[in-house]
């Protein structure tokens, strides 16, 4: 089973409109945070070369809207993936932590790469641990 990973974040004053709801862009800031912490936090980054892995498309669906101070959790796994082709689909849920109302929900494709041949490469042993 998938590893699911929470990130919570507070909303501020940068994440927001002057009319104080989240700019459509912070939603993805906030997915790449977590999509970032998750990794951090669960596998062990010191075998990861850089880049091990480059975003190919990020997807985000909007259904209410997040204000300045909110407490949203944006909790990420990975979905559909391929080993061998070296793709990953990270799905992310992102939820208004007082009301528990889901607010928005997308997903970032990665491929794995090796930045020594520019070619795309299997998932690695250690990503593996997350699916």
């Amino acid at each position: 089973m998938a590893v699911e990973y929470v990130y919570e974040h507070v909303v501020t004053p940068i994440d927001t409109t002057a009319s104080g709801i989240a700019y459509d862009g912070s939603y993805i800031e906030w997915a790449c945070t977590a999509r970032e912490r998750m990794m951090v936090d669960h596998l062990d980054m010191s075998e990861a070369p850089s880049p091990w892995f480059l975003v190919g498309e990020t997807n985000v669906r909007f259904m209410t809207p997040a204000y300045l101070n909110d407490r949203i959790e944006v909790r990420v796994k990975v979905g559909d993936h391929h080993v061998e082709k070296g793709y990953a689909k990270l799905d992310f849920r992102f939820i208004n932590k007082a009301t528990g109302q889901l607010i928005a929900q997308g997903y970032q494709i990665i491929f794995f790469y090796d930045s020594k041949t520019g070619k795309r490469v299997p998932i690695s042993g250690e990503f593996r641990k997350l699916l």
